[in-house]
């Protein structure tokens, strides 16, 4: 059997692609039921996902994900934590899947941007 961290890390990749995509059939089956999602749009339910997915541009310019790391929490539940940087933005990003039917969906994600540091300190 695969790492977790591997194969968390294999589903968040293709749901960063599918993102970029706007692929609404991956996420359909990405999503959990009672999937929530924090976003400068709001809190999002996941009819309300799929439709900001379709609706709303996420083409992301080449981005890297770095420091990966994962808690499990409890029998079939982890968090999928890491850093992401892109167009000159760093984020951090979470991810809570929980384990469905024998696969990993995703019940809860967010992004945080990262602080910058003060001009006056470059």
């Amino acid at each position: 059997m695969e790492d977790l961290l591997t194969v968390l890390s294999d589903i968040e990749k293709r749901a960063w692609k599918a993102a970029d995509t706007r692929d609404a059939a991956f996420y359909r089956e990405y999503l959990a039921p009672e999937a929530l999602v924090v976003s400068p749009r709001g809190i999002l339910d996941r009819e309300g996902i799929l439709r900001d997915l379709v609706e709303n541009p996420n083409e992301f310019p080449e981005y890297a994900i770095m420091d990966e790391k994962v808690v499990p929490v409890g029998e079939g539940c982890a968090v999928l934590a890491y850093t992401v940087s892109f167009g000159g933005q760093t984020l951090y990003v979470s991810t809570v899947y929980a384990r469905d039917g024998g696969r990993w969906r995703a019940a809860f994600h967010q992004r945080t941007p990262a602080l910058r540091k003060p001009e006056s300190e470059g």
